[in-house]
């Protein structure tokens, strides 16, 4: 493995350096599943020679979607593409999955209301003060409810993650 001071480079990023720097040491992963290549001398000027630059923008991983029937059973599943930083909603979005999201993702409505496996809830940091609120107006909503508008994926813990839609789930788009 390279040393994380190889890994990143601050010209490199589209982010803060310093959130790509805490992601990446916390990751043991971070540099295998990235498309990345060496600097050149001179092709960025605070960058050594040798620098490895990783663009995790690019690192897709799958993403399965659960429609739940109307007795609770699976009634159809969708294995779709996401990338870490999207969230649940824009990765429903970008794929024609039906879940509305009436606010836009900004958390003013509980239209993207989505319920993961305990494993997966557990994983991923806790719902804020305004998540929960916004659950509260939330059909069938369970202790592993989560609104997808705020749930930011991360290749490295949401690979493979299974998302269930509640069949309650109104959408008026469609």
């Amino acid at each position: 493995a390279l040393p994380i001071s190889k890994l990143l480079c601050q010209s490199s990023f589209d982010t803060a350096p310093e959130a790509m720097l805490q992601r990446a040491a916390s990751r043991v992963a971070f540099a295998r599943c990235l498309p990345s290549r060496t600097v050149a001398r001179g092709s960025f000027p605070s960058c050594p020679p040798g620098t490895v630059i990783c663009r995790p923008r690019f690192c897709s991983f799958t993403v399965h979607f659960i429609k739940q029937g109307e007795g609770g059973e699976a009634a159809g599943s969708t294995a779709v593409q996401a990338k870490s930083g999207q969230t649940l909603l824009e990765v429903a979005h970008e794929n024609d999955i039906d879940i509305e999201g009436a606010c836009g993702g900004e958390c003013a409505c509980s239209t993207c209301h989505v319920i993961l496996e305990q494993a997966a809830f557990d994983a991923m940091p806790e719902p804020d003060e305004d998540e929960v609120d916004m659950l509260d107006l939330a059909a069938h909503v369970t202790d592993t409810s989560r609104l997808g508008c705020q749930v930011k994926l991360l290749k490295e813990r949401d690979d493979g993650l299974k998302v269930t839609i509640p069949a309650g789930s109104v959408n008026l788009l469609s």
